[in-house]
């Protein structure tokens, strides 16, 4: 007879966990007919799958032994070389083999932030709305998130300095600001670099890591990236991933953190993932080296610019007046 378990038996973090909205998306998305607009999965129709199988089909023949054994904890050299190489696009020169570690998926590389930086009752701040897995990933942590308001150019200084002000007042201790600056998950903005620069500046001034959420930086519609605020910053925690860039079945994400804090994220990893796929890295690896993934990458732009404009069109037709909405750019969740 199998042993029932019930509340009393979970950790204080399980018991202070809420079950993902985006769990619920995906279960109703799932049902014939459903057009969700909530949810938001890649357009895989322009992936090379056959440049990808002989990729496979490569590593599998001539380094088999190689890629199906266990691997480094941090990731492969082979892999953070092209990922290093990636975030030159939007002018992160500071990131080494020893500050970037690969995780499994952006989430993991998240949730690795969250078990090594909050304690119970930590202040995590974010912008209103923010990221549904993101908040999941916080409220498991025991951690008390605290919104600041964004407009149409992302989250507002003036609202995140009043709102650090006073939080220091009642004495409440603050781990990090967490943001998404570029196509805002889920109101589509695009922080300008006057406003990232301004924000910095106040993160800095008041000793509040910032944690730059950044899975949709190249995908705007006409191609145009701004700089990452970890260009400009090197104590600004960088998390990408490959999954909208490229592909998300692969699950293959990183993290660019200051050096003690990137040691420290490591030995986390390890205790959780002993060690990402080795496959999977280096597909995506031989892929970013060898193959012309920017004309992929612009047929996603181009896509996600008509699958955008055609919703600004239909909500400019059939939205009543004084309903407002954002006018994206860019992005996967606009």
């Amino acid at each position: 007879m199998s042993q029932e378990f019930t509340i009393d038996d979970w950790s204080a973090g399980i018991r202070s966990a809420k079950s993902s909205e985006v769990r619920k998306v995906f279960a109703m998305s799932a049902k014939p007919g459903m057009i969700s607009f909530a949810s938001g999965m890649p357009e895989l129709r322009s992936l090379p799958l056959d440049a990808l199988a002989d990729i496979a089909s490569d590593l599998m023949r001539n380094r088999g032994n190689e890629v199906m054994q266990y691997g480094t904890f941090t990731g492969t050299d082979h892999l953070k070389d092209q990922l290093i190489e990636l975030m030159k696009i939007e002018g992160v020169e500071n990131a080494t083999r020893e500050n970037t570690l690969v995780t499994t998926g952006s989430q993991n590389g998240l949730d690795t932030l969250a078990r090594v930086m909050i304690d119970p009752g930590d202040v995590i701040l974010a912008e209103a709305p923010s990221s549904s897995g993101a908040m999941a990933v916080f409220t498991g942590a025991q951690a008390e998130v605290v919104h600041v308001a964004i407009d149409h150019e992302g989250l507002i200084p003036d609202e995140l300095e009043e709102t650090i002000e006073e939080l220091e007042s009642q004495g409440r201790r603050i781990k990090f600001l967490y943001t998404i600056p570029s196509f805002q998950n889920p109101g589509g903005t695009m922080m300008p670099q006057q406003r990232r620069d301004r924000i910095r500046e106040i993160c800095a001034a008041h000793h509040v890591l910032i944690a730059e959420d950044n899975p949709y930086g190249l995908l705007g519609f006409e191609g145009q990236t701004t700089r990452a605020m970890r260009a400009d910053d090197e104590n600004v925690v960088y998390l990408g991933s490959v999954s909208k860039m490229f592909v998300p079945g692969l699950r293959v994400g990183w993290i660019v953190a200051p050096d003690s804090l990137a040691k420290i994220l490591g030995l986390q990893s390890e205790a959780a993932v002993p060690n990402p796929s080795v496959f999977a890295q280096e597909v995506v690896a031989e892929y970013l080296e060898k193959y012309d993934w920017r004309s992929v990458l612009d047929e996603y732009r181009v896509l996600y610019g008509k699958w955008a404009q055609a919703l600004m069109d239909a909500f400019d037709e059939h939205m009543p007046d004084g309903v407002t909405w954002t006018r994206p750019d860019g992005g996967f969740y606009s």
